[in-house]
Order: C-alpha cells, then sequence, then structure tokens
C-alpha cells in the first residue's frame, strides 16, 4: 500500500549525500528534489509550494539557519528539519525560535529521518481545507471496490491466491494513490481499511476454497482493534487469508510488532511481508515476523534476467526464505525472459501482468503463455 505522499525540497553542499537523503525518501513515495546550493533552493522556494524542507545547517554562501529564516518570508508553515554535522546548543535553540520541525544531528537514524519526513508532510497536510478532503474521501469510499490478481504456482499450473487490490469508480479521484492520501490527511485510516477488509470478505463466497487471498494493510491498520475482533468480517475468513505488511509496518510499529502478529496468526491468519527490497530494515523484518510469505519488490525483479546484482540479491532472499521456512512470491512479472530467469534462480509463485491484470473477481490464468520448457522446470 502506498506511503504519503508530499513534495519534498532537501538542500545540502555534499552530493553523495543528497543522493542517498533523495533515495531514502523516494522509496517512502515522496516526491523529492535535492540542491547542492542554498540560493538555488530560495528561488525554487519562491515558484513552489513544498510539504517539507530538510537541510544541512553548514553550508557555503549561507547556513541551514539563514536559508530557514530567508523561507519563512515565502512559506511561514512549510515543515523544516534540519541536520547537522557539528550540533551546538546555540544553533538548537535558533532553530527551535524559527519554528524548526526537528534537528538532527549527524549521523542518524535512517528510519527515524524518513519518519520525521512523514510525519512533517501530514504536519504540513493540516493545515488544507480538512472539510474538502472529507467530502473527496466519502466520495471515494462509495465508489470503492476491489481488483483481484493471481499468484500463480508454476509447477502446479494454478492460481494458489489472488491478491485483493484497491480501487475507485469516483471519476475525481486519481486510483487508490489518492484516496490513501486523502485517508491520511483526514485521520480516516480504519475507515479505508475497514472498507477494504468488509468487500474482501463479501467476496470470498465466490472463490474456490482452496484458494486464498492476500489483503494490504496500511502500517496505520495494525491499531486498529477491528482488525482483532473476533465479529469483524474479515476473521470468518481468516485461515483463507494472507495479510501484507510493508517494511515500513515494521519501522513504525517497532515495540508492537511481535504482540500483533502473534495476535493475528492466533485468529488464523497468515503473514507476508510485501516490498522485500524497496528500502527500509528488510532483514530485521523478516527475522521479527518470520513470514509464511515473502513477496520480492518490483525493483528486484523488473530486468532481472540482464542484472547479476538482482540475481545475486533475490538468490540470497531465496536461500534466506528457506531458512525460515517462508516462501517467495515475485510480483511485477511482465516478460517472458523475466518468467524464465525467476524459475532459474528457483522461484515458483509468481504474480504480474505477464499472467493477468487485476480485474474484478475473478480472473482465470490462460498458461498456455507460458513457454513449455518452463513449466517443465518448475514441475
Amino acid at each position: 500500500m502506498s506511503s504519503p505522499s508530499g513534495r519534498v525540497l532537501v538542500v545540502d553542499d555534499d552530493d553523495l549525500f543528497l543522493r542517498v537523503c533523495g533515495s531514502l525518501l523516494r522509496r517512502a513515495g515522496l516526491t523529492v528534489e535535492t540542491v547542492n546550493n542554498p540560493l538555488e533552493a530560495l528561488k525554487r522556494v519562491e515558484h513552489q509550494r513544498y510539504d517539507v524542507i530538510v537541510s544541512d545547517v553548514c553550508m557555503p554562501d549561507i547556513t541551514g539557519l539563514s536559508l530557514l529564516e530567508a523561507v519563512r518570508r515565502f512559506d511561514s508553515t512549510v515543515p523544516f528539519v534540519l541536520m547537522t554535522g557539528a550540533p551546538s546548543i546555540e544553533s538548537a535553540i535558533s532553530a527551535i525560535d524559527l519554528g524548526v520541525h526537528k534537528y538532527l544531528p549527524k549521523p542518524f537514524n535512517v528510519d527515524e529521518f524518513v519518519i520525521s519526513i512523514t510525519e512533517a508532510v501530514k504536519r504540513r497536510a493540516g493545515a488544507e481545507d480538512i472539510p474538502a478532503l472529507h467530502r473527496r474521501l466519502d466520495r471515494a469510499l462509495e465508489g470503492l471496490w476491489m481488483a483481484y490478481q493471481p499468484i500463480v504456482e508454476l509447477g502446479k499450473r494454478r492460481s494458489l491466491s489472488y491478491e485483493a487490490l484497491l480501487r475507485t469508480t469516483t471519476p475525481d479521484i486519481k486510483g487508490p494513490g489518492e484516496v490513501l492520501e486523502l485517508a491520511e490527511k483526514t485521520g480516516r485510516l480504519f475507515d479505508v481499511g475497514r472498507a477494504i477488509r468488509t468487500l474482501v470478505a463479501g467476496e470470498m463466497v465466490n472463490l474456490a476454497e482452496d484458494i486464498d487471498v492476500f489483503v494490504n494493510l496500511h502500517p496505520a491498520d495494525l491499531e486498529d482493534p477491528e482488525l482483532y475482533a473476533s465479529d469483524s468480517p474479515l476473521a470468518a475468513w481468516s485461515k483463507r487469508v494472507v495479510l501484507e505488511i510493508t517494511e515500513r509496518a515494521s519501522v513504525a510499529h517497532d515495540k508492537a510488532l511481535n504482540d500483533q502478529m502473534r495476535n493475528l496468526r492466533a485468529m488464523g491468519y497468515r503473514i507476508a511481508v510485501d516490498d522485500l527490497g524497496a528500502g527500509y530494515s528488510g532483514l530485521t523484518t523478516l527475522a521479527r515476523v518470520q513470514p509464511e510469505f515473502v513477496k520480492l519488490d518490483a525493483s528486484l525483479v523488473r530486468g532481472i534476467d540482464t542484472s547479476a546484482v538482482n540475481q545475486l540479491i533475490v538468490s540470497a532472499v531465496l536461500d534466506l526464505s528457506a531458512e525460515l521456512g517462508s516462501r517467495v512470491v515475485a510480483e511485477a512479472i511482465e516478460t517472458p525472459e523475466e518468467l524464465v530467469m525467476l524459475r532459474e534462480l528457483g522461484v515458483d509463485l509468481m504474480q504480474g501482468y505477464f499472467f493477468a491484470r487485476p480485474a474484478r473477481p475473478f480472473v482465470v490464468v490462460d498458461f498456455s503463455a507460458v513457454p513449455p520448457e518452463v513449466i517443465a522446470q518448475a514441475a
């Protein structure tokens, strides 16, 4: 599921550090611009609205504190995050006086950095027209429906499961990402999660008894009491439901995660770690959650037939997952070449446009498109 959307400007005179920060924040679902000159940053602020500005303190021409003071003349409310390799009481006090959102000494914890920025994005969203956002979300929920994409077990030439994917028919809503963004800005993520689980439960009756459904959880869903209620709509189908959590959920729910996973398994649910390889603390998440399924991120699958590095990473994930007793799902498969390479590496559970696009329940996979030798290899 999608992360909080927002536009972030990162300012630092260290180009390598800029690239690292940009990569981390883009993986968190944010739109990121990076500049190595604070004067250029000021020009951008004059013409572009940002949800968060992140800046180093010590830079040539002007300091991060001076940049913050100058930015306040153009935008008095934008959250500002300051970073410094030489923290001091004086600069911290100045930052507080100028209304800084966060003051981070370098080197900082990567997870803390990402969470600080996403929290700042949410703070910025609070300044928007909340009643109008509620109305847009209400319209989106009225048109909510679920598309399903098969997860195939290639060796048995069958659909093992279907992943339920959020959709809406509301014309002015730009897909599931905007639905989740509206829910985050209005504090109504529980409403969306509950609606999704209710829709999936209603459609389970039309699915063969030997086929399961993967249902995505937003990190916030793990705090929803309804998820753990014995009379919740999805609880009746729990033994046929795999709940997908992202690596970000592991970061956001560090202390409570073990108890949450234990409670969900006690209800009969199985767990999948989604988007492995997209960032955050993937190996830590695997070790703590020990999921029944591991889903490789699209960035590892796309073009894997020509990427020796991705092949090496996927092989390592397969070995580790086997040790943990987890099954690996490769998603976002689009080409025969990707399919063949994944089979050579030992992947049997697959998902992607090559087999079927997400659709209303429940599309049947035509295995005639799979090369016979690949089927034989999977057997």
